[in-house]
């Protein structure tokens, strides 16, 4: 046994989590939906998960310190996914991380049309060279030269 009682247990924690926050590190967020990450910080921090949720003050300072760098809760998250999108930008704005990672989301959109983009291409490459092989096919079969359609514009 470590000697210590709950009451010293818990005033560690706040230690350890007040150090944490002290060093100016951002808070974990979630890439799912950008809240709280509160498995991260547990791994972080070395805090049990279920003190964040059941040691008052823990939870009062992570509360604090989660409406300073502008993060929401899990619950609150849903309720403003309703809202307008202006309503929600402030809130992701805040933070220098989010801001590379909406660069890299941005990043990310443009790769994806560009490949859908190309894929769409190679679909209509396809369907062209499928009709010309009929068209060969069909003159190998009859010995009379099928025309090709005309050219789309």
């Amino acid at each position: 046994m470590s000697g210590k009682n709950g009451k010293q247990i818990g005033q560690g924690h706040l230690a350890t989590l007040e150090a944490y926050l002290g060093t100016g590190a951002p808070l974990p967020v979630s890439t799912k939906d950008g809240t709280l990450n509160l498995t991260e910080l547990a791994n972080k921090t070395g805090i049990p998960k279920s003190s964040f949720y059941q040691n008052p003050n823990v939870k009062a300072r992570l509360e604090v310190a989660r409406l300073e760098q502008g993060l929401v809760r899990q619950g609150e998250r849903q309720a403003t996914t309703e809202g307008s999108s202006e309503e929600r930008e402030p809130a992701i704005r805040s933070t220098g991380s989010t801001t590379v990672l909406e660069r890299r989301v941005q990043r990310l959109e443009q790769q994806n049309a560009a490949l859908v983009a190309e894929a769409f291409e190679l679909r209509r490459q396809l369907k062209d060279l499928r009709l010309q092989l009929g068209r060969e096919d069909m003159m190998i079969e009859t010995g009379r030269r099928v025309p090709a359609p005309p050219e789309r514009a």
